[in-house]
């Protein structure tokens, strides 16, 4: 941070305006040449949400487990089996070929936590 000394308020007042005006230009040009570029360079038609069903097995290349557990397997060698998409994904389609953009992030069933008094049994 910054700080520098104003003889009074109104001068003060001048230059934060000025800086954020500064600030404030600079991101809408970058949002605008970003627009620009995915109008351009990306089809909209190729591009698509990727979100995983319940009951789908977790792959690892594919998604992410929310909760960051180590390995894909679970105590007895059964794969971990997906709850639900927590935050979508992005996958883009080029030549039959569906390349993931953005891994969804999923919960697994086995992070669940159970209301008490019930069991999975």
């Amino acid at each position: 941070m910054v700080t520098r000394s104003f003889s009074d308020s109104s001068e003060a007042k001048e230059s934060a305006v000025n800086s954020a005006e500064t600030e404030i230009k600079a991101i809408i040009e970058a949002t605008l040449l970003l627009d620009d570029t995915i109008k351009t360079k990306i089809a909209s038609s190729d591009m698509s949400v990727y979100i995983v069903p319940r009951g789908a097995t977790f792959v690892e290349d594919t998604m992410e487990d929310e909760f960051k557990e180590d390995g894909s397997k679970e105590e007895g060698g059964e794969h971990r089996t997906v709850a639900g998409t927590m935050e979508i994904g992005l996958v883009q389609k080029m030549g039959g070929v569906e390349k993931v953009l953005r891994k969804p992030k999923v919960i697994l069933e086995r992070d669940l936590v159970e209301p008490e008094g019930e069991s999975k049994e």
